[in-house]
């Protein structure tokens, strides 16, 4: 994965049985077909990624995740290490309502991209995102 400048590293995750068990076991999916071909979901992906964008950017009470688009390029297995950055887009405003797209992007340790996406917050009006 190529990093820029602009880049805000989101962090490193090695995806193990114990964690898709639990994340399964969250979301109710009581499939065997994750555990038994050692795949990790699409969006459990996204979500250590919403869980990171969550921490880094220290949005205010009040905002909402609007949208979520995931491209997936190739498979994650449990036993690999996942890498994610993002780059935040130029903040949007329409009405009292600012609009904030961050692009990401996940990677294994092997440097091969495993998923792409985009996620999008609306901001309240009384709350500031530089």
């Amino acid at each position: 994965m190529d990093v820029s400048e602009n880049d805000i590293q989101l962090g490193e995750w090695e995806i193990t049985d114990d964690w898709l068990n639990d994340y399964l076991i969250a979301v109710c999916d009581t499939g065997v077909e994750y555990s038994k071909f050692r795949m990790v979901p699409p969006v459990a992906i996204s979500s250590l990624v919403i869980g990171a964008l969550l921490e880094k950017l220290g949005l205010p009470s009040g905002t909402i995740h609007s949208l979520q688009e995931i491209e997936t390029i190739g498979p994650a297995l449990i036993g690999d290490l996942l890498r994610a950055s993002a780059v935040i887009g130029q903040p949007r405003q329409r009405g009292d309502l600012k609009f904030v797209t961050v692009n990401y992007r996940v990677s294994n340790a092997a440097g091969e991209e495993v998923q792409v996406g985009r996620s999008t917050v609306l901001v309240p009006p009384e709350a500031a995102i530089e």
